[in-house]
Protein backbone atom coordinates (compact mmCIF):
# COMPACT_ATOMS: atom_id res chain seq x y z
CA UNK A 1 0.00 0.00 0.00
CA UNK A 2 1.49 3.33 -1.08
CA UNK A 3 2.00 6.22 1.30
CA UNK A 4 -0.81 8.81 1.63
CA UNK A 5 -0.65 12.30 0.23
CA UNK A 6 -0.03 14.98 2.86
CA UNK A 7 -3.05 16.66 4.46
CA UNK A 8 -4.39 20.07 3.45
CA UNK A 9 -4.92 22.96 5.87
CA UNK A 10 -8.40 24.35 6.40
CA UNK A 11 -9.63 26.41 3.47
CA UNK A 12 -12.71 27.89 1.80
CA UNK A 13 -15.11 26.07 -0.51
CA UNK A 14 -14.00 26.33 -4.15
CA UNK A 15 -11.23 28.82 -3.32
CA UNK A 16 -9.31 26.43 -1.10
CA UNK A 17 -6.27 28.08 0.47
CA UNK A 18 -5.96 30.85 -2.12
CA UNK A 19 -7.31 33.78 -0.09
CA UNK A 20 -5.24 33.23 3.05
CA UNK A 21 -2.11 32.52 1.04
CA UNK A 22 -2.51 35.61 -1.17
CA UNK A 23 -3.19 37.97 1.74
CA UNK A 24 -0.56 36.74 4.22
CA UNK A 25 1.69 33.98 2.81
CA UNK A 26 4.09 33.66 5.75
CA UNK A 27 1.33 33.51 8.32
CA UNK A 28 -0.41 30.93 6.16
CA UNK A 29 2.69 28.71 6.18
CA UNK A 30 2.93 28.91 9.98
CA UNK A 31 -0.75 28.03 10.41
CA UNK A 32 -0.50 25.20 7.89
CA UNK A 33 2.48 23.62 9.66
CA UNK A 34 0.65 23.88 12.99
CA UNK A 35 -2.31 22.04 11.49
CA UNK A 36 -0.62 19.52 9.24
CA UNK A 37 2.99 19.06 10.31
CA UNK A 38 6.11 19.48 8.20
CA UNK A 39 4.38 18.63 4.89
CA UNK A 40 1.03 19.76 3.55
CA UNK A 41 -0.89 20.14 0.30
CA UNK A 42 -2.02 23.66 -0.58
CA UNK A 43 -5.28 23.65 -2.55
CA UNK A 44 -5.62 26.40 -5.16
CA UNK A 45 -8.49 27.06 -7.61
CA UNK A 46 -7.73 26.60 -11.29
CA UNK A 47 -4.28 25.16 -10.64
CA UNK A 48 -2.61 21.99 -9.47
CA UNK A 49 -2.25 21.52 -5.73
CA UNK A 50 1.13 22.65 -4.37
CA UNK A 51 3.02 20.39 -1.97
CA UNK A 52 4.91 22.37 0.67
CA UNK A 53 7.78 20.67 2.52
CA UNK A 54 9.20 22.13 5.72
CA UNK A 55 11.96 19.84 7.01
CA UNK A 56 15.66 19.55 6.07
CA UNK A 57 15.30 15.83 5.39
CA UNK A 58 12.93 16.69 2.54
CA UNK A 59 15.41 19.22 1.20
CA UNK A 60 18.20 16.68 1.19
CA UNK A 61 16.09 14.26 -0.82
CA UNK A 62 14.93 16.89 -3.33
CA UNK A 63 18.26 18.68 -3.78
CA UNK A 64 20.71 15.78 -3.50
CA UNK A 65 19.48 12.22 -3.10
CA UNK A 66 16.78 12.27 -5.82
CA UNK A 67 17.72 15.46 -7.59
CA UNK A 68 16.94 14.09 -11.08
CA UNK A 69 13.36 13.44 -9.99
CA UNK A 70 12.69 17.17 -9.48
CA UNK A 71 12.85 19.74 -12.29
CA UNK A 72 12.39 23.49 -12.23
CA UNK A 73 8.75 24.56 -12.40
CA UNK A 74 6.86 25.72 -15.46
CA UNK A 75 6.77 29.24 -13.96
CA UNK A 76 10.52 29.58 -14.31
CA UNK A 77 10.53 28.27 -17.87
CA UNK A 78 7.68 30.58 -18.85
CA UNK A 79 9.44 33.57 -17.29
CA UNK A 80 13.09 32.94 -18.16
CA UNK A 81 13.23 30.65 -21.13
CA UNK A 82 16.16 28.27 -21.23
CA UNK A 83 18.74 30.04 -19.08
CA UNK A 84 20.67 28.38 -16.26
CA UNK A 85 17.99 29.30 -13.71
CA UNK A 86 15.21 27.43 -15.53
CA UNK A 87 16.87 24.67 -17.60
CA UNK A 88 17.14 21.01 -16.62
CA UNK A 89 18.93 17.80 -17.55
CA UNK A 90 21.82 17.81 -20.00
CA UNK A 91 21.09 21.40 -21.06
CA UNK A 92 21.60 22.55 -17.48
CA UNK A 93 24.74 20.43 -17.02
CA UNK A 94 26.33 21.90 -20.15
CA UNK A 95 25.44 25.46 -19.13
CA UNK A 96 26.73 24.99 -15.60
CA UNK A 97 30.01 23.57 -16.87
CA UNK A 98 30.55 26.61 -19.08
CA UNK A 99 29.54 29.22 -16.49
CA UNK A 100 30.97 27.75 -13.27
CA UNK A 101 34.58 28.94 -13.85
CA UNK A 102 33.32 32.54 -14.10
CA UNK A 103 32.18 32.38 -10.47
CA UNK A 104 35.13 30.68 -8.81
CA UNK A 105 36.40 32.57 -5.78
CA UNK A 106 39.78 33.22 -7.37
CA UNK A 107 38.17 34.77 -10.44
CA UNK A 108 35.60 37.05 -8.81
CA UNK A 109 38.19 38.58 -6.48
CA UNK A 110 39.24 40.90 -9.29
CA UNK A 111 35.92 42.74 -8.96
CA UNK A 112 36.69 44.09 -5.48
CA UNK A 113 37.93 47.48 -6.69
CA UNK A 114 34.85 47.93 -8.90
CA UNK A 115 32.56 47.09 -5.99
CA UNK A 116 34.31 49.59 -3.74
CA UNK A 117 34.22 52.30 -6.44
CA UNK A 118 30.49 51.85 -7.05
CA UNK A 119 29.82 52.03 -3.31
CA UNK A 120 31.90 55.20 -2.91
CA UNK A 121 30.00 56.88 -5.76
CA UNK A 122 26.72 56.03 -4.04
CA UNK A 123 27.98 57.41 -0.70
CA UNK A 124 28.93 60.70 -2.40
CA UNK A 125 25.22 61.30 -2.98
CA UNK A 126 24.45 61.01 0.73
CA UNK A 127 26.59 64.05 1.59
CA UNK A 128 26.99 63.06 5.20
CA UNK A 129 23.36 62.11 5.85
CA UNK A 130 20.78 59.77 4.37
CA UNK A 131 17.25 59.33 5.61
CA UNK A 132 14.61 57.17 3.97
CA UNK A 133 14.34 53.77 2.35
CA UNK A 134 17.71 52.03 2.63
CA UNK A 135 16.31 49.09 0.66
CA UNK A 136 15.93 51.30 -2.39
CA UNK A 137 19.42 52.70 -1.87
CA UNK A 138 20.84 49.18 -1.77
CA UNK A 139 18.88 48.21 -4.89
CA UNK A 140 20.34 51.21 -6.69
CA UNK A 141 23.82 50.27 -5.51
CA UNK A 142 23.64 46.57 -6.37
CA UNK A 143 22.27 47.52 -9.80
CA UNK A 144 25.30 49.73 -10.37
CA UNK A 145 27.68 47.01 -9.18
CA UNK A 146 25.95 44.44 -11.38
CA UNK A 147 26.31 46.50 -14.55
CA UNK A 148 29.93 47.36 -13.73
CA UNK A 149 30.99 43.76 -13.17
CA UNK A 150 28.67 42.10 -15.68
CA UNK A 151 28.93 44.45 -18.63
CA UNK A 152 31.80 46.80 -17.79
CA UNK A 153 29.28 49.67 -17.88
CA UNK A 154 29.56 52.46 -15.31
CA UNK A 155 26.05 53.63 -14.48
CA UNK A 156 26.24 56.45 -12.00
CA UNK A 157 23.69 57.32 -9.30
CA UNK A 158 20.56 58.77 -10.87
CA UNK A 159 21.28 57.39 -14.34
CA UNK A 160 19.20 54.93 -16.40
CA UNK A 161 15.97 54.94 -14.44
CA UNK A 162 14.41 52.91 -17.27
CA UNK A 163 16.74 50.00 -16.60
CA UNK A 164 16.41 50.28 -12.84
CA UNK A 165 12.62 50.11 -13.10
CA UNK A 166 12.86 47.16 -15.48
CA UNK A 167 15.15 45.28 -13.10
CA UNK A 168 12.69 45.95 -10.26
CA UNK A 169 9.80 44.45 -12.19
CA UNK A 170 11.54 41.20 -13.13
CA UNK A 171 10.04 39.75 -9.94
CA UNK A 172 6.48 40.61 -10.91
CA UNK A 173 5.81 37.23 -12.49
CA UNK A 174 5.97 35.64 -9.06
CA UNK A 175 3.75 37.85 -6.88
CA UNK A 176 1.39 35.57 -4.88
CA UNK A 177 -1.82 36.79 -6.51
CA UNK A 178 -0.43 35.94 -9.98
CA UNK A 179 1.63 32.89 -9.12
CA UNK A 180 -1.38 30.83 -8.03
CA UNK A 181 -3.10 31.38 -11.41
CA UNK A 182 -2.37 29.47 -14.65
CA UNK A 183 0.48 30.95 -16.70
CA UNK A 184 -1.82 32.02 -19.52
CA UNK A 185 -3.82 34.44 -17.33
CA UNK A 186 -2.64 38.01 -18.22
CA UNK A 187 -2.51 39.65 -14.78
CA UNK A 188 -1.27 43.26 -14.40
CA UNK A 189 1.85 41.99 -12.62
CA UNK A 190 2.64 39.62 -15.49
CA UNK A 191 2.18 42.42 -18.02
CA UNK A 192 4.66 44.55 -16.07
CA UNK A 193 7.08 41.63 -16.01
CA UNK A 194 6.86 41.13 -19.78
CA UNK A 195 7.32 44.85 -20.48
CA UNK A 196 10.33 45.01 -18.16
CA UNK A 197 11.84 41.86 -19.63
CA UNK A 198 11.57 43.40 -23.11
CA UNK A 199 13.32 46.59 -21.93
CA UNK A 200 16.12 44.63 -20.30
CA UNK A 201 16.51 42.28 -23.24
CA UNK A 202 16.86 45.21 -25.66
CA UNK A 203 19.60 46.64 -23.44
CA UNK A 204 21.41 43.32 -23.26
CA UNK A 205 21.22 42.89 -27.03
CA UNK A 206 22.65 46.38 -27.53
CA UNK A 207 25.55 45.73 -25.18
CA UNK A 208 26.25 42.39 -26.88
CA UNK A 209 26.29 44.07 -30.29
CA UNK A 210 28.67 46.77 -29.07
CA UNK A 211 31.06 44.19 -27.63
CA UNK A 212 30.95 42.05 -30.77
CA UNK A 213 31.78 45.13 -32.84
CA UNK A 214 34.80 45.89 -30.60
CA UNK A 215 36.21 42.53 -29.51
CA UNK A 216 38.85 42.68 -26.81
CA UNK A 217 37.79 46.16 -25.72
CA UNK A 218 37.34 45.09 -22.12
CA UNK A 219 38.46 41.96 -20.31
CA UNK A 220 37.40 42.90 -16.78
CA UNK A 221 33.73 41.92 -16.90
CA UNK A 222 31.73 38.71 -17.09
CA UNK A 223 30.44 39.51 -20.57
CA UNK A 224 33.98 39.33 -21.97
CA UNK A 225 34.51 36.00 -20.27
CA UNK A 226 31.32 34.65 -21.83
CA UNK A 227 32.64 35.62 -25.27
CA UNK A 228 35.90 33.84 -24.45
CA UNK A 229 33.90 30.78 -23.41
CA UNK A 230 32.07 30.91 -26.74
CA UNK A 231 35.36 30.55 -28.61
CA UNK A 232 36.10 27.25 -26.88
CA UNK A 233 32.44 26.14 -26.90
CA UNK A 234 31.08 26.75 -30.41
CA UNK A 235 27.70 25.32 -29.35
CA UNK A 236 27.27 28.34 -27.04
CA UNK A 237 25.09 30.54 -29.25
CA UNK A 238 24.84 34.30 -28.84
CA UNK A 239 21.16 33.87 -27.99
CA UNK A 240 22.17 31.58 -25.13
CA UNK A 241 24.63 34.19 -23.84
CA UNK A 242 21.73 36.63 -23.90
CA UNK A 243 19.63 34.24 -21.78
CA UNK A 244 22.46 33.83 -19.27
CA UNK A 245 22.91 37.57 -18.91
CA UNK A 246 19.19 38.08 -18.34
CA UNK A 247 19.28 35.37 -15.69
CA UNK A 248 22.23 37.05 -13.95
CA UNK A 249 20.36 40.36 -13.82
CA UNK A 250 17.31 38.67 -12.29
CA UNK A 251 19.19 36.49 -9.82
CA UNK A 252 22.00 38.84 -8.82
CA UNK A 253 20.32 42.15 -8.20
CA UNK A 254 17.41 42.29 -5.75
CA UNK A 255 18.51 39.32 -3.64
CA UNK A 256 21.78 40.97 -2.58
CA UNK A 257 20.09 44.34 -2.11
CA UNK A 258 17.50 42.80 0.21
CA UNK A 259 20.17 41.03 2.26
CA UNK A 260 22.08 44.31 2.66
CA UNK A 261 19.02 46.37 3.57
CA UNK A 262 17.88 43.85 6.18
CA UNK A 263 21.43 43.71 7.59
CA UNK A 264 21.46 47.48 8.07
CA UNK A 265 18.06 47.24 9.77
CA UNK A 266 19.28 44.53 12.12
CA UNK A 267 22.40 46.54 12.99
CA UNK A 268 20.34 49.67 13.62
CA UNK A 269 17.97 47.81 15.93
CA UNK A 270 20.71 45.91 17.80
CA UNK A 271 23.22 48.56 19.01
CA UNK A 272 25.51 46.07 20.77
CA UNK A 273 25.92 44.07 17.55
CA UNK A 274 26.52 47.30 15.64
CA UNK A 275 29.28 48.30 18.07
CA UNK A 276 31.01 44.96 17.64
CA UNK A 277 30.72 45.33 13.85
CA UNK A 278 32.21 48.83 13.88
CA UNK A 279 35.03 47.80 16.21
CA UNK A 280 36.01 45.00 13.85
CA UNK A 281 36.03 47.30 10.82
CA UNK A 282 38.28 49.75 12.65
CA UNK A 283 40.66 47.03 13.81
CA UNK A 284 40.93 45.21 10.47
CA UNK A 285 40.67 48.03 7.95
CA UNK A 286 42.18 50.94 9.83
CA UNK A 287 40.28 53.43 7.68
CA UNK A 288 41.42 52.00 4.33
CA UNK A 289 39.03 50.62 1.69
CA UNK A 290 38.48 46.88 2.12
CA UNK A 291 40.70 44.54 0.13
CA UNK A 292 40.28 40.87 -0.68
CA UNK A 293 42.80 40.08 2.08
CA UNK A 294 40.71 42.00 4.61
CA UNK A 295 37.49 40.15 3.82
CA UNK A 296 38.75 36.88 5.25
CA UNK A 297 39.48 38.58 8.59
CA UNK A 298 36.01 40.08 9.03
CA UNK A 299 34.64 37.26 11.18
CA UNK A 300 32.05 39.37 13.02
CA UNK A 301 30.81 40.78 9.72
CA UNK A 302 30.53 37.26 8.36
CA UNK A 303 28.39 36.16 11.31
CA UNK A 304 26.19 39.25 11.01
CA UNK A 305 25.50 38.55 7.35
CA UNK A 306 24.96 34.86 7.98
CA UNK A 307 22.37 35.59 10.66
CA UNK A 308 20.54 38.01 8.37
CA UNK A 309 20.40 35.33 5.68
CA UNK A 310 19.00 32.92 8.26
CA UNK A 311 16.29 35.20 9.62
CA UNK A 312 15.48 36.86 6.28
CA UNK A 313 16.58 34.54 3.44
CA UNK A 314 16.04 36.47 0.18
CA UNK A 315 15.01 33.23 -1.54
CA UNK A 316 12.38 32.12 0.97
CA UNK A 317 11.16 29.06 -0.95
CA UNK A 318 12.68 26.73 -3.55
CA UNK A 319 10.10 25.51 -6.11
CA UNK A 320 10.47 22.23 -8.00
CA UNK A 321 8.25 19.87 -10.00
CA UNK A 322 8.24 16.08 -9.71
CA UNK A 323 9.18 14.05 -12.78
CA UNK A 324 7.83 10.82 -11.24
CA UNK A 325 5.75 9.76 -8.26
CA UNK A 326 7.78 10.16 -5.07
CA UNK A 327 7.60 8.75 -1.57
CA UNK A 328 9.15 11.08 0.98
CA UNK A 329 9.21 10.69 4.77
CA UNK A 330 5.95 8.75 4.78
CA UNK A 331 4.04 10.85 2.25
CA UNK A 332 3.37 10.47 -1.47
CA UNK A 333 3.73 13.19 -4.09
CA UNK A 334 2.33 12.30 -7.53
CA UNK A 335 4.19 12.90 -10.78
CA UNK A 336 4.00 16.39 -12.27
CA UNK A 337 3.22 18.18 -9.00
CA UNK A 338 4.76 21.43 -7.84
CA UNK A 339 6.81 21.12 -4.66
CA UNK A 340 8.00 24.04 -2.53
CA UNK A 341 10.82 23.79 0.00
CA UNK A 342 10.03 26.37 2.67
CA UNK A 343 13.51 27.70 3.47
CA UNK A 344 12.29 30.50 5.73
CA UNK A 345 10.24 28.12 7.87
CA UNK A 346 13.21 25.85 8.55
CA UNK A 347 15.51 28.84 9.18
CA UNK A 348 13.08 29.86 11.94
CA UNK A 349 12.34 26.41 13.34
CA UNK A 350 13.11 25.90 17.04
CA UNK A 351 14.02 22.30 16.27
CA UNK A 352 17.28 23.69 14.90
CA UNK A 353 17.70 27.18 16.37
CA UNK A 354 17.27 28.42 19.91
CA UNK A 355 15.09 31.56 20.01
CA UNK A 356 14.75 31.39 16.22
CA UNK A 357 12.93 34.73 15.89
CA UNK A 358 15.77 36.56 17.63
CA UNK A 359 18.63 38.18 15.70
CA UNK A 360 21.72 36.64 17.33
CA UNK A 361 24.87 36.58 15.14
CA UNK A 362 26.87 35.03 17.97
CA UNK A 363 24.91 31.79 17.52
CA UNK A 364 27.30 31.10 14.62
CA UNK A 365 30.30 30.93 16.99
CA UNK A 366 31.92 28.02 18.83
CA UNK A 367 31.24 25.30 16.31
CA UNK A 368 27.46 25.76 16.19
CA UNK A 369 27.32 24.60 12.56
CA UNK A 370 29.08 21.34 13.37
CA UNK A 371 25.91 20.05 15.04
CA UNK A 372 23.41 21.73 12.70
CA UNK A 373 21.57 19.61 10.14
CA UNK A 374 23.36 20.08 6.80
CA UNK A 375 20.13 21.30 5.18
CA UNK A 376 18.78 23.46 8.01
CA UNK A 377 20.59 26.51 6.61
CA UNK A 378 20.31 26.87 2.83
CA UNK A 379 19.95 30.54 1.82
CA UNK A 380 21.66 29.70 -1.50
CA UNK A 381 20.04 26.32 -1.99
CA UNK A 382 22.15 23.17 -1.80
CA UNK A 383 23.51 20.30 -3.85
CA UNK A 384 24.66 20.59 -7.44
CA UNK A 385 22.01 23.21 -8.22
CA UNK A 386 23.05 25.54 -5.42
CA UNK A 387 23.27 29.18 -6.49
CA UNK A 388 26.18 29.59 -8.89
CA UNK A 389 26.61 33.21 -7.76
CA UNK A 390 26.96 32.44 -4.05
CA UNK A 391 30.60 33.50 -3.73
CA UNK A 392 29.99 36.64 -5.80
CA UNK A 393 27.00 37.67 -3.69
CA UNK A 394 28.80 37.10 -0.37
CA UNK A 395 31.86 39.01 -1.55
CA UNK A 396 29.73 41.90 -2.80
CA UNK A 397 27.73 42.05 0.44
CA UNK A 398 30.84 42.06 2.64
CA UNK A 399 32.55 44.72 0.51
CA UNK A 400 29.47 46.97 0.70
CA UNK A 401 29.02 46.42 4.44
CA UNK A 402 32.66 47.17 5.13
CA UNK A 403 32.85 50.24 2.87
CA UNK A 404 29.67 51.86 4.18
CA UNK A 405 30.09 50.68 7.77
CA UNK A 406 33.43 52.46 8.08
CA UNK A 407 31.88 55.80 7.18
CA UNK A 408 28.22 55.70 8.27
CA UNK A 409 26.18 54.56 11.24
CA UNK A 410 22.53 53.58 10.77
CA UNK A 411 19.90 54.54 13.33
CA UNK A 412 16.46 53.07 13.89
CA UNK A 413 13.66 55.59 13.33
CA UNK A 414 10.99 53.40 14.92
CA UNK A 415 9.56 51.96 11.71
CA UNK A 416 8.97 48.21 12.13
CA UNK A 417 10.17 45.92 9.38
CA UNK A 418 7.37 44.06 7.59
CA UNK A 419 8.25 41.58 4.88
CA UNK A 420 6.28 40.19 1.97
CA UNK A 421 7.15 37.53 -0.57
CA UNK A 422 7.47 37.40 -4.30
CA UNK A 423 10.04 34.92 -5.56
CA UNK A 424 12.30 36.84 -3.19
CA UNK A 425 11.31 38.51 0.06
CA UNK A 426 11.26 42.27 0.33
CA UNK A 427 9.97 44.87 2.73
CA UNK A 428 6.30 45.79 2.54
CA UNK A 429 6.79 49.56 2.94
CA UNK A 430 10.54 50.01 2.63
CA UNK A 431 13.35 49.72 5.20
CA UNK A 432 13.21 53.18 6.75
CA UNK A 433 16.37 54.21 8.58
CA UNK A 434 18.62 57.22 8.94
CA UNK A 435 22.36 57.14 8.29
CA UNK A 436 24.87 59.65 9.66
CA UNK A 437 28.47 60.05 8.63
CA UNK A 438 30.93 59.29 11.42
CA UNK A 439 33.08 62.22 12.49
Amino acid sequence: MSAPQPPSPDGLPVLGNAVEFATDPFNFVGNAVDQCGDSYRMVLPGANDVYVLCHPDFYEQVLVDDVDSFNKTADFRAAFGNGLLSSDGETWRSQRQILQPLFYRGYIQKFVDQMVACTERRLDTWQGHMEGDIEQEMKDLTFEILFSTLFGEVIGPGERSDLRNAADDLNEWFVPASWMLPNWVPTPARRRFKQSKAVMRDEVKGLLAERQASPGSDDTDLLSQLFDAQESNPDLATEEIEEHLMTMVFAGYETTATALAFTWYNLATHPSVREEFESELKAVLGGDPPSIEDIGELEVTDRILKETLRLHPPIHTLPRQTTREMEMRGIRVPKGKEVHLSVIHTHRDDQFYDDPEEYRPKRWSNGFEDDLHDFAYIPFGAGRRACIGREFALLEAKIVLATIGQQYRFEDEGHPLEIEPEITIKSKDGVLLSAHEKL
